[in-house]
């Protein structure tokens, strides 16, 4: 079935990731997991069981559970259909390779697994171990194998198959209750960890205090029919819960948990028992963990302990975060260094790799400064593996500032180090491609701590601020002024600078800077929190705060009459209540015109003016002098609440940390919310109504905060924070959006904003008969409205065409979209005409829109002669006229009915409906058929492109239907197909009226079906909007057959050869030298006759097959020979004719060796005119380059003759047997660069060529005809 994919409309908006930006960072969706980790089970083959509460991996939808690979990929051949709907909180992997796994789930692949499942080993469930019933309540925390195959299972559960089971069970192999299990009302409080020792006896850890109702604080040990083992002995055991047990192969047992007590003895959150319960003196932990606590423990082949957990003080005295390893004596292991280790949360799984090396999972998302996704692997001795789960792309940490620049580059500050791998210390200079900027701050050292802001001046200056000390090895103490080069601006005097952060700057009118933050001195001057400085760094003593902020100021905004607010953490300002934002006169003193009243409950973090003077505020508030606001409002420039500004229920959780106001008045907003706006779901980025509703044209959904945001002069967004991921596309903490800004309307007189352009969104409320070629951001049509775009001209936009009017296409005009995933709803009509055509021919159809019926493309044409063709049995069928015209398939149809049989006419085919955009699907049958299909857009493509993409499953060249006329007037009108490979197009001619002459230029036109040829065995062959072309969309042939086309190739030296007579008889050939082919068939530059001339073919010959098209090998070599053969119906006089050579062919002598009369003719300037009988003639004609042939031991002779070298810019050419006549120098695109004639010499030299390193081809001609082309590195 032929298909268009469609797209969910939600992902088809404004807010789409600019692919061109930055495309190094592609492939890898994220940075691991989104949220916890909570076990990690290594299978015999060394891949990952990963469980835990998790939505997504590297940005993929991957719900509680998946399988990775040893290299950290996800393993594609672990299927879990629709997946678990619950958290994992423990995993285990059977001997026979089956996967146990409890957690709080309670569906697998919509089938129901209450709490417990099994997989097998390819994901799939288990179906001989029934959980249907399984526990209906809490959750199984724990699992542990039996040798009999049966599993001891503890959590908060306290049911299993209908059965009171109080937080412990033994589960049978195939899922139901073991009944022999004895253990009586179980525990009273949960059970996070079991063992089981090697006599078979089970140890439980928790936070219950009875089991069995008999006293056992945190620890109980059972027999193996679940009775307590009264031998061992734990006393009053622990004081807080047991999180982790490891039994070692002496039997004894280490402990780790958020106890600090056992049996009433001081034990800081580890110890190890003897195998009776009493304490293990010989494992010396010392003062143990000063805080925190032990949620895991594993015991290394050697004996070694490693611990993880929330622990972050000390181990018996020696500072720990989150992860340790111990002896087996319980002395810290001072050569295992994690650096920095996990940044926050907890280290809550550890699963050991057969080299040595840990994996370590858990809720934290930063281990040694590196995000790494909840979890990393370290080596024996603590290192990170930067390369596991790290995408190496993009920025590695925060970005806090997007500051674009009218040259296209940006610049980014943040607390990152790395930008794609490179190292980029806290700033960079992107440039328009998203690329680093390698001529900024060439070998400095960046900044020695985060840069939370920065402003550029007008004279491209940047002051940078925040938690900083140096900058290129300099002492500026938080803030600096750097050239445009990235160094650093010495007479920007800061002295002593500020002692503490930044937050915000701005700049005034006249060149003086604002600075707010968190310090209370400025070059050893108290300046609490706000400060105002020179053009020259100086403190500006004129302006007077006072006492100034008594908190953190966060933002500063400076109005247009000079004015400036501060929101912030503050609550007074001077010694006077001003809760969290406030507004300054220019010298400093509070504006009392500004009236806040009780000001924001909680802090403010941005603010944005609007060009009316009101400012919109965004931070984690929920109200505003007693008014609910919940952390977005817009204040009158008075102060107060403006209440036109509806923004109903707000935020429902994080905070607002950027806003951005649009020309249209438009708002984004961005920072760490992820719940609801208004009760509308968003994910830290939305785009509001200029009145406050939420706009939903635009979608742009963030896994991680947003923190920055800026127009760029081509009219994009660019966005900063600590994302890793867009709407699901990966683009690390920085990317560019596309969306539009602006608007403008045509009222049927004139546009209300200005001529269109590519950020406006057009409306047309009125007709407007002649739309000539622009671009725009999306197109509405009003209904009863129609719009013309004439022939030739394009309509481009960079989201949908929508509305209920027409749009109006005319021959070779083109709507063009670049965006694949763009849905589009208007109403096109596309008028097609053909070249001149008389009843009985046919021409090849695609359709550019959908829901088009055959029979509107031709009404008058007879109802029997509309066709597809069926590619399995190489033979057309016949189509209903009312069958609508699938989405990239091609059809022919017959000429109307009205039209003459003998005078050809133009006629034009209409087509009616949405235009088609995005990615098409077409099957491809088996291999070696012939297969229908066609352009599906109302634009041209790019055949290279499309053969590309498409080259696995469609042979290389493609053809082009280009006549069907019958004899008139006693001349031969053939048909025949035009083709067209990586080499270029072959053409078809005759002198009637009606056919298309055109060489195929690589480009399908709009409407255009071709064949293509299947290869591989076949499969899909898809079209997407990468292929699309502006304008160019006048090659339209009547078309029927296109084989194989693919990608440019640079490097071509062509000669197109005519066949023909003078009663219009015509074939023509394309043999060329090309870098990538070879002189073997080749389906990417070898195109095979598709003979459909009924009274001639004409072709070369190489490996048995009829050419139309042939690419030969690069050097080019004048001794080179080619076969050409021909078959013909009709005896006379015919002649052959160079039609036109590019590249080296352009100065090269061309013969043909006619071998029925010997004779080697020059065609270079001329014609050779031979007659023939009817007949297959594959032995007369060899096409050459010199008139007298070598043996192949002359040939090699010749070359040994003639060398050629190059050094120190000087080529060297010599021969030893003959003068050189002639020299003559091409690059590889065979553009001539250097020529020089009369040498008479047997050496020469060319000096100084003015080229820079790349490969060359000289071809050097001597005095007795012979030449040679040598390739040479320059």
């Amino acid at each position: 079935m032929f298909s268009l994919s469609i797209f969910n409309p939600a992902s088809c908006q404004e807010g789409r990731v600019d692919a061109t930006f930055n495309t190094y960072d592609d492939g890898l969706l994220g940075d691991g997991f989104d949220n916890t980790v909570r076990t990690v089970s290594i299978q015999s083959d060394g891949k990952l069981i990963v469980g835990g509460d998790f939505l997504n991996f590297n940005g993929v939808a991957t719900p509680y559970l998946c399988r990775l690979l040893p290299d950290g990929t996800k393993d594609p051949s672990f299927s879990l259909g629709t997946g678990i709907n619950g958290k994992v909180y423990c995993s285990l992997i059977q001997p026979d390779g089956k996967i146990l796994l409890g957690g709080s789930f309670t569906l697998f692949n919509s089938q129901t697994t209450k709490r417990l499942l099994r997989l097998n080993s390819d994901g799939s469930l288990d179906v001989t171990f029934n959980t249907t019933i399984a526990s209906s309540s809490g959750v199984i925390y724990s699992l542990a194998l039996q040798s009999d195959g049966s599993i001891i299972i503890g959590g908060s559960f306290t049911n299993y198959n209908g059965n009171t089971v109080n937080r412990i069970a033994r589960i049978l192999p195939n899922g139901n209750l073991d009944s022999t299990f004895l253990n009586g009302t179980g525990a009273n409080g949960i059970i996070y960890s079991i063992q089981i020792q090697s006599n078979g006896k089970i140890i439980l850890g928790g936070s219950f205090t009875l089991f069995n109702g008999i006293l056992s604080n945190k620890i109980i040990r059972l027999n193996t029919d679940g009775s307590n083992d009264l031998t061992f002995v734990t006393g009053t055991g622990f004081d807080d819960d047991v999180k982790s047990l490891a039994v070692q192969t002496d039997g004894k047992i280490l402990i780790g948990g958020d106890f600090t007590n056992y049996n009433d003895l001081t034990n800081n959150r580890i110890l190890r028992l003897n195998d009776d319960g009493s304490i293990d003196v010989s494992f010396i932990a010392g003062l143990g963990f000063s805080n925190g606590g032990v949620s895991v423990i594993k015991i290394s082949t050697i004996g070694s302990i490693i611990l993880g957990g929330s622990f972050t003080g000390t181990y018996d005295g020696i500072a720990v975060n989150r992860l340790v390893l111990l002896e087996p004596n319980g002395v810290i292991n001072l050569t295992f260094d994690i650096s920095s280790g996990p940044s926050s949360g907890t280290v809550l799984t550890i699963a050991p790799e057969l080299s040595g090396s840990w994996y370590v999972g858990g809720s934290f998302s930063i281990f040694d400064s590196q995000n790494q996704g909840r979890l990393a692997k370290i080596d024996a001795f603590g290192a990170l593996d930067i390369g596991y789960l790290t995408a190496g792309v993009g920025f590695d940490n925060s970005v806090y500032k997007v500051i674009s620049l009218s040259d296209t580059k940006t610049i980014v500050v943040g607390n990152f180090s790395k930008f794609n791998g490179f190292g980029a210390p806290k700033i960079a200079r992107l440039l328009n491609d998203g690329s680093l900027d390698p001529t900024f701050n060439i070998s400095g050292s960046g900044a020695d701590g985060l840069i939370k802001n920065a402003i550029v001046q007008p004279d491209n200056k940047i002051i940078i601020a925040g938690n900083f000390l140096n900058y290129n090895g300099v002492l500026v103490n938080r803030i600096a002024r750097i050239l445009s080069d990235g160094s650093i601006d010495v007479s920007f005097n800061t002295g002593l600078g500020f002692n503490s952060q930044i937050y915000g700057v701005a700049l005034q009118a006249d060149g003086k800077i604002i600075v707010g933050g968190n310090f209370t001195k400025y070059n050893g001057v108290s300046v609490n929190r706000i400060a105002r400085l020179f053009s020259d760094g100086t403190l500006d003593a004129s302006f007077t705060s006072g006492l100034g902020a008594d908190e953190v100021v966060e933002s500063v905004s400076v109005q247009s009459d000079g004015k400036i607010v501060l929101g912030g953490r503050f609550l007074t300002f001077n010694g006077v209540i001003h809760n969290r934002i406030v507004r300054l006169n220019m010298d400093g003193s509070v504006d009392a015109g500004f009236v806040t009243g009780l000001g924001f409950d909680k802090n403010v973090y941005c603010i944005e003016k609007q060009s009316d003077g009101k400012l919109v505020i965004g931070g984690a508030f929920l109200n505003y002098n007693g008014s609910a606001a919940k952390r977005l409002l817009r204040l009158n420039s008075d102060g107060s609440l403006d209440t036109g500004f509806a923004t109903g229920t707000g935020f429902s959780n994080g905070d607002v940390r950027a806003i951005l106001i649009q020309p249209d008045k438009q708002i984004l907003v961005g920072g760490t919310f992820s719940g609801t706006y208004n009760g509308t779901s968003v994910k830290r980025m939305i785009r509001l109504l200029p009145a406050g509703a939420f706009e939903g044209s635009f979608s742009a959904d963030l896994n991680s905060p947003l923190y920055s945001m800026c127009f760029t002069p081509d009219n994009k967004v660019m966005i900063g924070g600590n994302f890793n991921s867009v709407s699901g596309v990966t683009k690390h903490r920085v990317a560019r959006l596309l969306l539009c800004l602006d608007t403008t309307v045509w009222d049927g007189l004139i546009w209300n904003n200005g001529l269109p352009s590519s950020e406006k969104r057009i409306i047309f409320n009125g007709n407007y008969p002649v739309l000539n070629s622009v671009n725009a951001c999306s197109c509405s049509i009003s209904s009863g409205i129609s719009v013309g775009v004439p022939n030739g001209n394009t309509l481009g936009l960079v989201f949908d065409y929508s509305g209920l009017g027409t749009l109006i296409l005319e021959n070779n005009a083109s709507l063009f979209q670049s965006e694949d995933q763009i849905t589009n709803t208007g109403l096109v009509v596309y008028k097609r005409e053909t070249t001149p055509i008389v009843k009985f021919d046919y021409t090849y159809w695609s359709s550019p829109v959908s829901g088009q019926r055959l029979v509107d493309v031709s009404p008058d044409t007879l109802s029997d002669k509309f066709f597809s063709f069926n590619a399995a049995s190489d033979s057309w069928s016949n189509e209903s006229p009312t069958n609508v015209m699938e989405s990239g398939k091609g059809y022919i149809i017959r000429g109307p009915q009205s039209f003459s049989t003998t005078v050809p006419a133009i006629y034009g085919g209409v087509f009616s409906g949405i235009p088609n955009n995005g990615m098409v699907s077409v099957p491809v049958s088996i291999t070696d058929t012939s297969n229908l299909i066609g352009n599906p857009y109302p634009s041209a493509i790019d055949a290279n492109l499309f053969l590309k993409l498409n080259e696995k499953i469609i042979d290389g060249t493609l053809y082009f239907w280009t006549h069907n006329t019958p004899i008139t007037n006693n001349e031969y009108a053939s048909n025949d197909y035009a083709s067209y490979n990586l080499l270029g197009g072959a053409g078809t001619k005759a002198t009637n009226l009606g056919v298309n002459n055109t060489i195929p230029d690589g480009k399908i036109a709009a409407g255009q079906a071709f064949f293509v040829t299947s290869v591989n065995g076949g499969g899909t062959a898809f079209f997407n909007n990468s292929m699309r072309v502006v304008g160019q969309n006048a090659s339209f042939f009547k078309s029927s057959t296109t084989k194989k086309l693919k990608k440019n190739v640079i490097d071509k030296h062509r000669i197109w050869l005519n066949l023909y007579n003078n009663e219009g008889t015509f074939k023509q050939v394309l043999i060329g030298y090309a870098s990538g082919a070879t002189n073997d068939f080749d389906s990417s530059f070898d195109g095979e006759s598709f003979d459909g001339n009924d009274y001639l073919d004409f072709y070369s010959i190489n490996q048995n097959k009829n050419l139309v098209i042939q690419g030969r090998s690069l050097p080019f070599n004048e001794t080179d020979e080619i076969k050409l053969g021909f078959k013909v119906k009709i005896a006379g006089d015919f002649r052959i004719k160079i039609d036109h050579v590019d590249g080296l062919l352009a100065n090269q002598n061309v013969f043909i060796e006619d071998k029925l009369n010997n004779s080697i003719i020059d065609i270079t300037n001329e014609s050779y005119a031979f007659n023939t009988t009817i007949g297959t003639f594959d032995d007369r004609f060899i096409l050459r380059y010199g008139d007298k042939s070598l043996s192949v031991v002359d040939f090699a002779d010749l070359e040994e003759s003639i060398s050629v070298s190059s050094k120190n810019k000087q080529l060297q050419i010599n021969s030893t047997k003959e003068s050189i006549d002639e020299v003559t120098i091409y690059n590889l695109a065979g553009r001539e660069i250097y020529q020089k004639n009369e040498i008479n010499d047997v050496d020469f030299s060319v000096f100084n060529l003015l080229v820079g390193h790349q490969v060359l081809l000289v071809k050097i001609l001597l005095q007795n005809g012979q030449s040679v082309t040598k390739k040479i590195i320059y």
